[in-house]
């Protein structure tokens, strides 16, 4: 199992670099002429960055609990798997900010959302949530390779729990309180970004520790639980969610699941988002529960295809008309329903997540230095 945890090691540091060289031409085009060679215009601001920034932060989140809850248990034999949740956690969160960071038209200007914060509105409130978040995740990370006695990485993950729980939600909370779409504006909104914010983080420590040789059959067999749990729970809400908007008829909710299930990218729901990123992993993992390779396997799926629950919940909203007819009263560019990432978008995603990989790979390799200095 080491020589295979190595190998896989080795070719993840080669895509990763490969991807992040790849991405170059993505931040080159992106400071060059800012957001000219997008598609996303007036009517759909928010596209592949977006998607990015929001499943990014959710793995985040969902693998920063996965570390809290072991410390808050003291489960000793899982700290290995807490440290790499937590190396998960700070990559994944980085990734994030930073592809939010480069979807605003003057990214420097981001400052202001701390110097004048308007504490009425949630971008306001998340705006500091990320803050606060991100320190205490550092703190975490320090005290767990250095500090022997663990009291105080214990008290600090009793706030961590709790207080992530709420910052998941609260990212849901972005879309789910936007009145003007239908198909965010839902009290399940911030339901689903938790549970898949859990999926995601979790299926990334999975592969995570496998690379770094940290889970044994146990071990595996029980995240692997967890993820068949979480699989069943987001695919009952989603057809809750689904089955309730087409029935109910109303046409702003309506339309967008129908653009979602059979408009031009259905392909994103039936295939990458249902068939690669549910049900496969779905069968792996009950016809396999403890098998090393089947379940780092399906977990690789999960994190594959979690950008895909994103795109379908951002874009489809979107594209739908506040206003009969809008479509047709004006022309011009930007002014389009229509949306599908441009060569520099894919660009720069590639990047991200590139970057993600490979701030991962080289905090697991450094941060045991931490504890050799303590020492």
């Amino acid at each position: 199992m080491a020589n295979s945890t190595k190998t896989w090691k080795k070719i993840f540091w080669i895509v990763a670099i490969i991807g992040f060289v790849i991405g170059l031409y993505g931040i080159y085009d992106r400071f060059a002429f800012g957001h000219a060679n997008t598609d996303y215009g007036s009517y759909v601001p928010w596209g592949l960055w977006v998607a990015a920034y929001t499943m990014l932060v959710g793995a985040s989140a969902g693998a920063f609990v996965i570390a809290a809850i072991i410390y808050v248990r003291r489960v000793e034999e899982w700290y290995p798997v807490a440290r790499t949740a937590l190396t998960v956690a700070l990559a994944t969160f980085i990734g994030g900010m930073t592809s939010i960071w480069l979807d605003l038209g003057h990214p420097m200007r981001f400052l202001n959302m701390y110097i004048n914060t308007n504490f009425t509105s949630m971008m306001g409130i998340m705006a500091w949530l990320y803050l606060i978040y991100g320190l205490m995740l550092l703190s975490m990370i320090y005290l767990s390779w250095t500090s022997e006695r663990k009291r105080w990485l214990r008290k600090l993950s009793y706030l961590a729990v709790p207080f992530t729980i709420m910052f998941a939600g609260a990212e849901g909370a972005l879309f789910g309180v936007v009145g003007a779409k239908a198909l965010w504006e839902s009290g399940l909104t911030p339901i689903l970004f938790l549970i898949e914010g859990a999926l995601a983080g979790t299926a990334a420590v999975i592969v995570g520790s496998f690379l770094f040789n940290k889970l044994d059959q146990a071990k595996v067999a029980y995240m692997g639980r967890i993820m068949l749990g979480l699989i069943i729970t987001i695919l009952i809400l989603e057809w809750a969610d689904y089955s309730v908007a087409l029935y109910s008829g109303i046409p702003s909710t309506a339309d967008a699941v129908r653009g979602i299930l059979f408009g031009q990218h259905w392909y994103v729901f039936w295939i990458i988002h249902l068939l690669v990123g549910m049900l496969i992993p779905l069968l792996l993992l009950a016809i396999r529960p403890k098998n090393i390779l089947t379940i780092t396997g399906a977990s690789a799926l999960l994190v594959g295809t979690a950008i895909a629950t994103k795109l379908n919940l951002i874009i489809p909203a979107q594209a739908q008309a506040e206003i009969t007819g809008l479509e047709t009263a004006f022309t011009g560019p930007g002014l389009t329903f229509t949306y599908f990432p441009t060569m520099p978008e894919w660009a720069l995603f590639i990047w991200i997540g590139s970057l993600a990989v490979i701030l991962f790979l080289a905090g697991e390799a450094l941060l045991p230095r931490l504890k050799k200095e303590a020492k």
